[in-house]
């Protein structure tokens, strides 16, 4: 399939020299006489490539490029722009603003075609690379998310199948206890497929998916009693008591609430996962233009077990369930959202995840 191209020329004679010359070298070509009409036909058509003239009456080429570059379906279209030698000045600040390349008039059907070739093979390039990074993620993840299955679902199946083996062995209060922890290891298994979903949609995301705003846009307050509230779950989804010490200052966050949650509980159920009996701590301040969060905890965790329940469900793996998916989920969120997170290991076994998020 030939490459389309939009020409956006305001002069016919050149923008029908310069159509027939790319339809003879095998391009499929689409024309427009002015700004609007050619935005109006790069939405419709969907370009490989836009070539565009600088000055044009109503809507030049520098506001038909600001338009293209803001319109998620369009902002990663390459964008090419014909100009005289008189618009230099107007050019340096096109390219400034995201245009990729310009040909000077009068330029040779040659010089024309190579710059195409030239942009469109860039562009194929960038493409084929990031396909290649998107397979190499997949490939990453499928591990990542086999393991925490095979974690959850080795509990649900060691356990239920020793419940049924030593039925007759257990009072009923262990019984109830077994039963809660293939409950706990069926809520996991729950949040495992959920996240792998959530990572799919977020490996996908770009300007022109229909979830993009969601995702990046809004504001919410970050509190004490909100991240209260988020290890109170965690707490009930892990079946752990865990010490946490809250010490944030409340502050109004670029981010959603949706967005905010979904990085705490990730946040939070790592550092229960892996914290020992010292417990975590959380502090929050405000940091710039922006807001420092950091987690705190010193492990890994290995819980203490004396009755057979307990010792059964360590053997089986129980507490040791993966977080991989829930990592990559935050890195997600926080860079979508113009933030940034570092996690770092310290001498005397202490870990701590520090988040920066755009303030409000």
């Amino acid at each position: 399939m030939s490459s389309q191209i939009l020409i956006i020329e305001d002069e016919e004679q050149v923008r029908e020299n310069v159509a027939e010359w790319l339809r003879l070298n095998g391009f499929s070509v689409e024309t427009a006489p002015d700004g609007k009409q050619g935005i109006t036909q790069a939405i419709l058509a969907r370009p490989d490539l836009i070539l565009c003239d600088i000055m044009m009456p109503n809507m030049d080429g520098l506001q038909v490029l600001e338009t293209i570059r803001t319109n998620r379906s369009l902002a990663n279209t390459p964008f090419m722009f014909l100009t005289a030698k008189s618009d230099l000045k107007d050019l340096r600040f096109g390219m400034a603003m995201g245009a990729d390349d310009y040909l000077t008039k009068p330029f040779t059907g040659e010089s024309l075609l190579q710059a195409v070739e030239s942009r469109i093979t860039r562009e194929e390039l960038r493409k084929a690379s990031l396909q290649a990074q998107l397979t190499e993620q997949h490939l990453k993840i499928a591990q990542i998310s086999g393991n925490e299955y095979n974690t959850s679902l080795d509990g649900v199946i060691g356990m239920s199948t020793f419940l049924i083996n030593h039925l007759d062995e257990f009072e009923s209060e262990d019984m109830v206890s077994m039963l809660e922890m293939i409950r706990v290891c069926g809520l996991r298994l729950k949040r495992s497929v959920q996240n792998l979903t959530l990572v799919e949609t977020l490996q996908l995301l770009n300007p022109s998916h229909p979830d993009y705003r969601f995702y990046t846009n809004g504001s919410t307050f970050i509190s004490a009693n909100l991240i209260k509230e988020q290890f109170r779950l965690v707490e009930n989804r892990q079946d752990l008591k865990i010490s946490c010490r809250v010490n944030v200052k409340e502050t109004k966050l670029g981010i959603s609430e949706e967005n905010l949650i979904t990085i705490l509980q990730e946040l939070l159920d790592n550092a229960a996962k892996y914290s020992d009996p010292s417990g975590i701590t959380i502090d929050g301040y405000p940091e710039g233009e922006g807001y420092r969060l950091i987690i705190s905890n010193k492990g890994p965790m290995f819980r203490l077990v004396e009755d057979t329940v307990l010792k059964t469900s360590r053997q089986l793996g129980y507490d040791r369930a993966g977080c991989g998916l829930g990592l990559i989920i935050v890195k997600k969120l926080v860079e979508l959202n113009q933030g940034s997170i570092s996690i770092a290991g310290y001498p005397d076994g202490s870990t701590k995840a520090m988040v920066w998020l755009p303030s409000r």
